[in-house]
């Protein structure tokens, strides 16, 4: 068949949105849903609006604050002096939506293990809760990543994580403490919010499993830079050991009350270098993988498997995946680090071909944003993906990452200790409490991110500090309701991402027939928008959209609209109280702790990778041991 009428035929069969029903939920009682569905309706406009400048002190910028509302008039839309009109096809659903979030990492486990309990529960309230954030798209790490202490997989099999043996029958596999500690703490997630979806990424697979028998590889430098190594990769002998290594982790969370709804099998699988756990995974042998039994246990246990996570420039990686495993392949994962700009469009060429495939960006880092500079980072990466088919979008850099403080204080105290020879992990735990240096982070001290920023940063074991990122998610996750469909925007965007200036928009359908349509203004001045649909003729909304700032609209649905014109008193009390301000104070075991919204760095903002997610900084990586460990007994595969 020739390839463009291959294109017409799927083209024509993907009218239809792409479906959530049917996905899992990671467990706990905590509440599900929030503003938007059926319980929670949107009963009059409302606007929420959080300022792009990192401000340099408390109380200085819009955080989530509440802003003038859209008002509701009736007649035909028309462009006025100085107005922009935006356009919402109301005709042509799109795709469901899962919802936004975050990852969940050691470096996050660890920290959050080190406040006082109030703390600890007022942290997740922030993050899950109704009053919070209300994140429902959440990844974890399998085994350790570069945002770890320490390096380990479940099933070392040896004295180190370089020095293990084969393990055909994987009797030794075990989250031990890192793994278990992570899967109790995502637990006690499921007590603030019970409806998050779940997803796991291994950064890398046991060594014993790879070509070089090494979990983390040696760093090479080389005049151009670090030297890819190009064993570095899955061994294809132990592909059978690597489909019972991800159910038995599955199984493992699940003893913990933890329920798994998708799974990775790679953390960028193009990315094999050297200083952090890498693994090469090709896309042949990813389907392989799954054509080896993996796919027919995942559909079991109701969890979807999500293909390459990986950078937009690399497109043909998925498509392999999903030829390689026909029928097997109900999802693709995508991260922002393509160079100089994430090219999102090729989200659509997979719509396009395989209709009914979800679509995600699974990571992307904002790294070592400067306070009073200008950040539209999250938004940037969650609004176009959603416009060209994403379901949901989740940022890395963890919650509490503690390295943001190592770029205020000296180095006398990290270098005295490290001098002292104390253990990688106490030198982590001691300093994630107290102040550090620009040259030692909450990662591997081999290689990997010593600079991605996360939403909450650990203070001490009684305070803590959320950062704009914070807000700028919650402009998406407190918003957008699981099973809530995306339209298309056919008129108001203006600008892309190698432009200077940029005017993004989404807009979705909740549940409860409202919509949210969320707005990203980095143009020069404010925007007096005139807003339609055009299934609801003979009305229009009218607001502004404040320049240098991410805007969400909630307007009521035409039901509620019939019944109040719009001017009902909006939802009230707990959960959907806002107000400006960004300071919480609350009582802990040992006196009035402080959770602050404002962030007090003062550093330069640096690229990130366009190739995955380490960056490095100034930092001097230290060697990564037992590289020359080699197989003593070659096991049965």
């Amino acid at each position: 068949m020739p390839l463009s009428l291959f294109l017409l035929i799927t083209v024509a069969t993907s009218a239809c949105a792409q479906s959530v029903k049917g996905l899992g939920v990671s467990g706990g009682n905590g509440s599900r849903g929030g503003i938007g569905d059926g319980a929670h309706p949107v009963r009059r406009a409302q606007a929420f609006i959080t300022d792009a400048l990192i401000p340099t002190a408390p109380n200085t910028t819009r955080q989530l604050a509440k802003g003038p509302a859209p008002v509701l008039f009736h007649g035909n839309a028309s462009a006025g002096c100085g107005s922009r009109i935006v356009v919402v096809d109301s005709n042509k659903p799109q795709q469901e939506m899962v919802g936004f979030g975050h990852a969940w990492t050691d470096s996050t486990v660890d920290v959050f293990d080190s406040l006082e309990p109030a703390v600890l529960d007022q942290v997740m309230q922030d993050l899950f809760g109704q009053s919070g954030n209300n994140m429902g798209f959440m990844r974890h790490t399998i085994g350790s990543s570069d945002l770890s202490g320490h390096q380990y997989s479940y099933d070392d099999n040896g004295p180190g994580f370089n020095l293990g043996e084969p393990d055909p029958s994987l009797a030794n596999f075990g989250l031990g403490q890192d793994g278990t500690a992570m899967a109790q703490m995502i637990a006690r997630m499921g007590q603030y919010k019970g409806d998050v979806f779940l997803f796991g990424s291994p950064w890398s697979l046991p060594g014993w499993m790879k070509n070089n028998d090494l979990f983390i590889a040696p760093v090479i430098e080389t005049l151009g830079g670090q030297y890819p190594l190009l064993n570095n990769s899955l061994n294809i002998k132990y592909i059978p050991q690597a489909v019972e290594y991800f159910t038995k982790y599955i199984d493992a969370f699940l003893s913990h009350g933890v329920t798994i709804n998708g799974l990775t099998l790679q953390n960028e699988p193009l990315n094999y270098q050297g200083g952090y756990p890498c693994m090469y995974l090709d896309a042949a042998d990813e389907a392989t993988i799954i054509n080896q039994g993996l796919g027919a246990s995942l559909k079991e246990r109701g969890i979807l498997f999500m293909a390459y996570d990986h950078n937009t420039d690399q497109p043909v990686y998925p498509y392999r995946v999903l030829q390689g495993a026909p029928g097997m392949v109900p999802a693709v994962a995508w991260h922002c680090y393509q160079g100089p700009a994430p090219n999102y469009t090729v989200l659509n060429d997979i719509s396009r071909l395989y209709p009914g495939t979800l679509q995600f960006m699974t990571e992307c880092s904002n790294y070592l944003p400067g306070a009073g500079s200008v950040n539209f980072e999250v938004a940037q990466n969650f609004i176009p993906p959603v416009q060209h088919g994403a379901s949901g979008a989740s940022m890395w850099g963890t919650f509490p990452t503690f390295f943001y403080y190592l770029l205020l204080f000296g180095k006398a105290v990290l270098l005295s200790t490290l001098l002292a020879k104390r253990r990688l992990l106490d030198i982590y735990r001691l300093y994630s409490v107290l102040a550090t240096n620009p040259d030692f982070g909450p990662h591997s001290p081999y290689g990997g991110c010593a600079g991605c920023l996360g939403s909450i940063i650990v203070n001490s074991s009684t305070t803590y500090t959320k950062t704009n990122d914070y807000y700028m998610i919650g402009q998406f996750s407190r918003f957008v309701r699981r099973g809530a469909i995306n339209y298309p925007v056919v008129e108001g965007n203006e600008g892309n991402a190698l432009t200077s200036n940029q005017l993004y928009i989404m807009a979705v359908q909740n549940p409860d027939k409202s919509w949210a349509v969320i707005f990203m203004n980095n143009l020069l001045s404010d925007q007096e928008v005139v807003l339609s649909f055009t299934g609801q003729s003979g009305q229009y909304w009218q607001g502004t959209v404040p320049k240098t700032t991410v805007t969400t609209w909630l307007l009521p649905s035409e039901q509620i609209l019939g019944q109040t014109n719009g001017t009902q008193a909006a939802s009230v009390g707990p959960p959907y109280p806002y107000r400006n301000g960004s300071t919480t104070r609350f009582p802990t075991a040992s006196g009035a702790a402080t959770g602050t919204g404002f962030s007090a760095c003062n550093f330069s903002v640096t690229s990130t990778s366009s190739t995955s997610s380490s960056s490095s900084t100034s930092v001097t990586a230290l060697p990564v041991p037992n590289t020359t460990h080699t197989i003593a007994t070659t096991g049965t595969a």
